[in-house]
């Protein structure tokens, strides 16, 4: 997942040496080596080496990032990155475990073998191609249904709330669903379309509205306002209106992001506190699962418990959260966090 942004490097300026056909003398090949050996450059694939110590610095998604530029500036022919890849590139929330090797989608009948760079082979038009940074990746839509259809529904979730938060309408998403028609994965694809959520602010959020579902519970309003004793209005991650429990799925970034945290995590952990104090006054109980426990139905359902709330019978089904869905609204304050 995202996490603070490395301060002074930017890693679409982190300049990347190939060494690819007759680009360099034999004595800048030389000096390259011998850097290598030294520790001073680090070699991201073949042909690409970039300064060790920028490139350690940068945190994983900005990493993975300058691995996409090496792999499509040591490739002969024109690289359309997709999948997890694309969805770095274009803000969405993705598991860093996906970040091990650059993802490319090639056309059915080519071969592509290459160091550090995964295909994955599917139709794709000219009309699913956006370009960021001069290089092409594939559209909003096509990425959630790619990644939809490669990962876990949950995953699937993640990227599809991101979607419809920065305003790419749920009908878009639809038409890229309905493309991906001829896939095995189809109906999780289509699936995760319905499913996905403009309240899901953040990744965690959209894990535990699938635990909750998961764990029979009804379906939360996701960004409740809350009207604080200060006059302020609050915003609650998801609250269950008929049992008035509120939920506030905790993260770090929050507290260690300097975009997010301006003042140092010490006074962003104080003004969450008071925050929290203020929002128990105003309904009958709060709970705060953080990342491990949004992605497990088992503990939400323990967390729940604590508070008396229990799975509804019969329990809820995926029709109740996809009807949410339809009518939810991002929240009118919403602000994408700086990277």
């Amino acid at each position: 997942m995202q996490a603070t942004t490395s301060p002074g490097i930017d890693p679409w300026r982190l300049e990347i040496l190939t060494v690819r056909g007759g680009a360099r003398t034999s004595g800048e090949r030389s000096a390259i080596s011998r850097d290598v050996e030294r520790g001073l450059l680090l070699r991201l694939g073949p042909a690409c080496y970039v300064e060790r110590g920028s490139f350690l610095a940068l945190d994983p998604e900005q990493q993975h990032i300058v691995r996409i530029r090496a792999a499509v500036a040591a490739s002969p022919e024109p690289l359309d990155v997709s999948h997890w890849s694309a969805g770095v590139l274009l803000g969405h929330p993705v598991l860093r475990l996906r970040l091990r090797t650059v993802h490319v989608t090639i056309p059915e009948g080519r071969d592509l073998h290459r160091q550090g760079v995964t295909p994955h082979r599917h139709r794709l038009g000219e009309h699913e191609i956006v370009m960021v940074h001069g290089i092409r990746v594939t559209s909003i839509a096509r990425t959630v249904t790619d990644i939809a259809g490669a990962s876990s529904f949950e995953e699937g979730v993640m990227v599809c709330d991101r979607a419809l938060l920065l305003g790419t309408s749920r009908a878009l998403l639809e038409e890229a669903a309905d493309a991906a028609g001829d896939r095995r994965a189809a109906r999780r694809i289509a699936q995760v379309v319905a499913f996905g959520d403009p309240g899901g602010e953040s990744a965690a959020e959209s894990r535990y509205r699938v635990s909750s579902m998961r764990a029979g519970f009804e379906p939360p309003e996701l960004q409740h306002r809350v009207l604080l004793r200060n006059g302020r209005d609050a915003w609650c991650d998801a609250w269950y209106r008929r049992s008035d429990v509120g939920v506030e799925v905790d993260g770090e970034q929050k507290y260690l992001d300097p975009g997010m945290a301006p003042e140092g995590a010490g006074m962003a952990v104080l003004a969450e506190k008071r925050r929290e104090d203020d929002l128990r006054l105003q309904m009958r109980a709060l709970i705060r699962p953080g990342w491990v426990q949004s992605g497990s139905p088992t503990l939400i359902r323990s967390m729940l418990a604590k508070v008396g709330m229990q799975p509804t019978r019969p329990r809820t089904a995926i029709e109740a959260y996809l009807e949410r869905a339809r009518v939810s609204r991002p929240r009118p304050t919403w602000r994408p966090s700086p990277r």
